[in-house]
Parts: C-alpha cells; structure tokens; sequence
C-alpha cells in the first residue's frame, strides 16, 4: 500500500509541476508580449521625434522666408539653427532607440528566467517523484 501511495503522490506531484511550468510559459509570452510593445512605443516615438523635426525646420524656413531672408544652409544664422535642430533631434532619436532596446532585452530576460523556473520546477517534481517511488521500494523490499 505504501508503494501505490508514493505512486499516487508523484503522479499527483508531476501534475502540479506540470500546472506551475505552464503559468511560468504565459508569463513568458506576457514578458514577450511586453518586449514587442516596448519596440512599438519606440518606434512611435522616434516618428514623432523625427516629424517634430520637420515641422521646426518647416516652420524655421517660413519663418525666415517671411522676413526676406533667403535659406541657404551656408548662411551663417539660419544653417546653424537648422544644424542645431538636426543635431538636438539625432541625440533624441538615438536615446529613444536605446531605451527601447533595453526594454526589450528586460523583457527578454525575464521571458527567459520564467521558462527556466518552469523546467526548474518539472525536473525538482521529477527527483522527488523518483525519490519518493524509490524509497517506498526499498522500505517495501525490506
């Protein structure tokens, strides 16, 4: 009797591990999910970055249009201002990239660290399971 319970129970226990192994997996596509979502909100900020650009170098042309000044990026005023706003918005766009990048690689490694505990768990529910079986044999051959 002692043997069927041991049986029972790592059968019972490789359930439960195989229950727990399968939350860890939709954490780990939660974690993927997240990752994806991160890239997107980058990449929609980069846009919008580079389209504020646009419309101050837009706006900085029509400006000095109005006022009779000729745009020539050569001019001294007008190319420095226009250079100034391509800079500012490159170092803007670079930051936003990075970030994005970084939130993804979090998001990455946690999906990672979650599979790992869920195989983590089914190989510890397995040795149990086999150290319970084994020990009711031995007590039963005894």
């Amino acid at each position: 009797m002692g043997l069927e319970m041991a049986i029972a129970g790592a059968v019972i226990g490789l359930a439960g591990a195989r229950q727990e192994k399968a939350a860890y997996e939709m954490e780990a596509k939660s974690y993927e999910e997240q990752g994806k979502m991160a890239q997107m909100q980058a990449r929609q900020q980069e846009e919008e970055r580079e389209r504020n650009l646009r419309q101050q170098l837009a706006s900085l042309g029509t400006s000095m249009s109005a006022q009779g000044v000729v745009l020539d990026r050569t001019q001294g005023s007008v190319g420095a201002l226009q250079k100034n706003e391509i800079d500012i918005a490159k170092k803007d766009i670079s930051s936003i990239k990075l970030m994005g990048m970084a939130n993804r690689r979090k998001f990455g490694i946690s999906a990672a660290g979650s599979r790992a505990a869920g195989k983590a768990t089914m190989t510890r529910a397995v040795g149990q399971a086999a150290m319970s079986i084994g020990g009711s044999m031995q007590a039963a051959g005894k």
